[in-house]
């Protein structure tokens, strides 16, 4: 099963997917570090990241293309696998939910999501280490203009406290998941 931890910028996917996976012992995919390599080729690179412009689908296909070449090759050594990213967009996420019913046999999607206010606290936080965003608050009130439901049903976590809380909360309903009992 792969467990995609969800939800636009600012949330805490990344920070909960790292802790998820390792509090399960299930690998953690980082994607960021496929959009740092794909992402640059893109002429709008530039214009796109100083004015929080989201990268056109074109842009995102080639790096969810890239992760869903990775899979066969993951799911011959691993039976879970933990992914953080946004999936705002329908086309472009259920190219990834396919791969990861193809290879792992299912998914299950954590949406995390925080008040507004804590979310504009984060992102103005220069302790973003890694990340590829200058001006993160626009790149998400962009993405929140362009997000598109989901026509599933999925865990909700809650991200108003500290990681290790809403790690916590996410566990007990993951741990509950039939394909994730010991």
């Amino acid at each position: 099963m792969v467990i995609f931890v969800a939800g636009l910028v600012g949330v805490g996917k990344s920070a909960i997917a790292r802790r998820l996976a390792e509090r399960l012992f299930i690998d953690y995919y980082d994607i960021d570090t496929v959009k740092k390599a794909i992402y640059p080729q893109d002429p709008d690179f530039e214009r796109n990241i100083r004015n929080g412009i989201p990268f056109k689908e074109e842009t995102r296909l080639k790096v969810f293309h890239k992760v869903i070449n990775d899979f066969p090759h993951l799911a011959q050594t691993r039976k879970h696998l933990v992914v953080d990213e946004s999936l705002h967009l329908r086309r472009p996420r259920q190219i990834l939910f396919d791969a990861a019913q193809r290879y792992f046999g299912g998914y299950a999607i954590v949406w995390v999501k925080a008040d507004e206010a804590i979310i504009q606290e984060r992102l103005k936080s220069k302790e973003r280490k890694g990340h590829i965003l200058k001006e993160p608050l626009k790149m998400y009130r962009s993405f929140a203009k362009e997000f598109e439901s989901f026509d599933e049903c999925h865990l909700v976590c809650e991200n108003n406290g500290t990681i290790e809380e809403a790690a916590d909360s996410v566990i007990f309903l993951i741990q509950n998941l039939a394909s994730l009992k010991p």
